[in-house]
């Protein structure tokens, strides 16, 4: 029997740094969510939730998508651990046939079904039951987590997010070189670098 493993994006957050609404700035052929939302949609997962907070009326009406699910946390000032601790209350209370999941960054724009499709194969095969992303020393987002451990993320509150609870748990991770996929747009700089590296591969 496959694996059931539910994907959950977290976007909450007001693009404070950014200085407009990050979730929406354009990308490929629709734009920054919704490009992870397609890519997602695409994999092998089970499910697709997104946790929006900041402007989350404005940014559901603008993503198209066909079976996804759409949380608000309503704690988003508050930080990124909420997001998580929303979506896996979700996953405890109303889909308790997930296996696993499988939390992505709404602004990691270069993350591609062929990176989710790789975790959730290696979960599937029985390889780790946490599986993490590597960046230099550190372990973070797209990472998975089994069913056992939801009620630990549960407890993550404020900018406690993955990270710290990936380095808890460092001697049982998995984790992958996202080759150059794990790459984060939190300002104007970074976006127009991304769009750059776009240009250089078209």
């Amino acid at each position: 029997m496959s694996s059931k493993v539910s994907v959950l994006i977290l976007a909450a957050g007001s693009s404070s740094r950014m200085g407009k609404i990050k979730q929406l700035l354009p990308w490929k052929e629709s734009t920054l969510l919704e490009h992870t939302v397609k890519m997602a949609e695409l994999s092998k997962a089970s499910e697709v939730i997104v946790v929006l907070g900041s402007n989350a009326g404005l940014i559901k009406e603008s993503v198209e998508a066909t079976n996804v699910v759409f949380l608000e946390n309503s704690k988003w000032k508050t930080g990124l651990g909420t997001s998580i601790s929303c979506g896996v209350d979700y996953l405890l209370n109303q889909n308790k046939g997930a296996d696993a999941v499988l939390i992505l960054l709404g602004d990691q724009a270069l993350m591609d079904t062929e990176y989710i499709d790789k975790i959730i194969d290696l979960y599937s095969s029985g390889e780790s039951k946490l599986i993490g992303t590597r960046y230099g020393k550190k372990v973070g987002v797209p990472a998975l987590f089994e069913r056992p451990f939801f009620l630990d993320l549960l407890q993550l509150e404020g900018d406690r997010g993955a990270q710290l609870f990936l380095k808890k748990f460092a001697d049982k991770v998995l984790s992958l070189n996202p080759q150059g996929k794990a790459f984060d747009v939190d300002t104007m700089e970074d976006y127009t670098s991304l769009l750059k590296m776009s240009d250089n591969k078209d």
